[in-house]
């Protein structure tokens, strides 16, 4: 037997021995590939397994690390809280400390004002005895004074008597004094009406005769006072304000001043109340026409 390899070119091979060569050929790489498929997938497996395993690990070492964070998150805070109450508790311990203190200077203080009240009180013990002294002092004074205020109150009644009498009095003598008044006043109103009476039959009547003459119109209009001037020689009315007419006829009476006759003209709906129509024409004659003047 042979044991060298078949030479498989086609000049060495024939028909017959080709085949079977072949077959062996392709066996063998059949097996080949299927031993290296199955190494593979043993190896794939194994390698899975690990990949599995190595996960399982990671997940255990992931919670291992959570829980440790947070046993550690949870000793934190527990030991902040504690250090705060260990703070808040020096601040109480400060506190009473200040407060004690406090209290010490507080008890010194009122220890010192007791002594002090203690010596205002003996002191206010001798001001009493010496002030119930002298009230029994001012209380015979005062009985004195009560005494002396009733005999003050009976004089002021007596007097207050006497008083009211004086003052009926002169109530009556007032009384009978404004009848007296009265009567007075109605005899000089007598008096005058005839003073008026005699000065008219002894006076000459008012005339413009051989007088300078000017006239003033004198109404009211649409709730308006007008006032209009017509100077001696003047054809027409002249509407003037109250100071100019008074002006005028200051320098007129200066002028003329025994020769002024004012001749004041109401329009006979002047719309005037006979009390405003008599004012201004009693204020312009008594102020600047002669009659009145002499």
């Amino acid at each position: 037997m042979n044991e060298e390899f078949v030479d498989l070119r086609r000049g060495h091979l024939n028909s017959e021995s080709f085949w079977p060569a072949f077959t062996d050929i392709m066996m063998v790489v059949v097996i080949i590939f299927l031993l290296t498929s199955m190494l593979l997938m043993v190896k794939n497996w194994e390698l899975l397994d690990q990949l599995r395993n190595s996960m399982a690990a990671e997940e255990q070492a992931e919670k291992i690390i959570h829980d440790t964070s947070e046993e550690n998150a949870t000793l934190e805070e527990q030991l902040a809280q504690a250090q705060n109450e260990i703070s808040m508790l020096r601040m109480q311990l400060l506190q009473s400390s200040e407060q004690a203190n406090q209290m010490n200077v507080a008890l010194e203080d009122k220890e010192q004002q007791i002594i002090i009240v203690l010596s205002e009180n003996s002191q206010l013990k001798n001001a009493a005895e010496n002030n119930e002294d002298k009230i029994a002092s001012l209380s015979s004074k005062i009985s004195s004074i009560e005494n002396n205020l009733s005999q003050l109150n009976i004089d002021v009644e007596q007097k207050q008597k006497a008083l009211d009498d004086k003052r009926q009095k002169i109530i009556i003598i007032t009384q009978e004094r404004d009848t007296q008044s009265r009567k007075l006043s109605a005899l000089e109103d007598d008096f005058g009406s005839l003073k008026v009476k005699y000065d008219k039959l002894i006076k000459p009547a008012r005339t413009a005769k051989g007088k300078y003459v000017v006239s003033v119109n004198f109404e009211r209009i649409n709730g308006k006072e007008r006032i209009r001037f017509k100077d001696s020689g003047d054809e027409n009315y002249t509407v003037v304000t109250e100071k100019q007419l008074h002006s005028k006829l200051a320098r007129i009476k200066k002028k003329h001043p025994k020769k002024l006759y004012i001749k004041i003209v109401i329009p006979k709906e002047s719309g005037l109340t006979y009390s405003e129509a008599w004012t201004f024409m009693k204020s312009l004659l008594h102020k600047y026409d002669y009659y009145y003047h002499e």
